[in-house]
């Protein structure tokens, strides 16, 4: 969002034209537009010829805790298994490692990089009309994770790698101001446009309060987890982990 935010504005003064989503159903207004960025897996690159895409990587550990501040105030306060358990500490180790419903957290960024999403979400009118009760069912009457119903069939460590290597730009979370440059550099080549990124302008922060008056941040979430639960978070998201590390070997040739 950070990013989006920043290429949206500079596109603005140029009177060029985006299409930003972080909500579901989307439509196809998107396809003559300069940039997207949307929750649809592979789905733009599926119906729209000849994209560059562009992504960011994130260490597993860290994607995990992230996500869990972000949804737990959202979704995860109001289930009883969460509401039983005392200390922020062992609601996430629960979250990691018991939770039957969030296992499709797994390879989250791999999921994404792999599959399309469903197209009837790209339909409004007929998602609320046909298509609503049996697409949300899973989320709403199983109690599992929201997917922004992109599938999980084509997600392998081979697919991930392909795709990785197919992308235009590709650069880990830590080493943002590359991603950044190029990301500046493509726009430039080919629109002849200036995106100016503003640090100060962070739009998501990775922290929640859990009801003590005390707010958790990614970083305290993964202090609390010891080298084998460490170890064990990377096993889970193995493909996760092994694209991370295969980006940041690719970065640190290109220093």
């Amino acid at each position: 969002m950070y990013v989006s935010k920043n290429i949206k504005r500079s596109l603005e003064d140029s009177g060029k034209k985006s299409y930003i989503s972080t909500y579901f159903p989307n439509n196809n207004f998107f396809q003559n537009k300069t940039y997207i960025s949307m929750h649809a897996g592979t789905y733009p690159i599926d119906v729209v010829p000849g994209i560059d895409v562009a992504t960011i990587i994130r260490d597993p550990i860290s994607a995990r805790a992230s996500y869990f501040n972000f949804i737990y105030n959202k979704s995860l306060h109001s289930r009883n298994e969460y509401k039983d358990i005392k200390y922020v500490e062992d609601k996430f180790k629960y979250y990691l490692f018991e939770d039957k419903n969030f296992e499709i957290h797994n390879n989250y960024q791999s999921r994404f990089i792999c599959n399309s999403a469903d197209s009837r979400s790209f339909d409004p009118v007929s998602f609320y009309k046909n298509d609503w009760q049996e697409m949300m069912k899973p989320f709403l009457k199983e109690g599992k994770a929201f997917t922004w119903f992109v599938e999980n069939n084509n997600t392998s460590l081979d697919n991930a790698v392909n795709n990785i290597n197919n992308f235009s730009i590709v650069n880990t979370l830590d080493r943002i101001d590359i991603f950044e440059n190029k990301v500046s550099e493509w726009f430039k080549s080919n629109h002849g446009i200036e995106i100016v990124f503003n640090k100060d302008e962070v739009v998501n922060k990775s922290e929640a309060d859990y009801g003590y008056g005390q707010t958790v941040t990614t970083p305290d979430l993964i202090k609390t987890l010891s080298a084998e639960e460490k170890e064990k978070v990377l096993k889970n998201n193995y493909i996760d982990s092994y694209i991370y590390n295969y980006v940041k070997e690719i970065e640190s040739k290109t220093l």
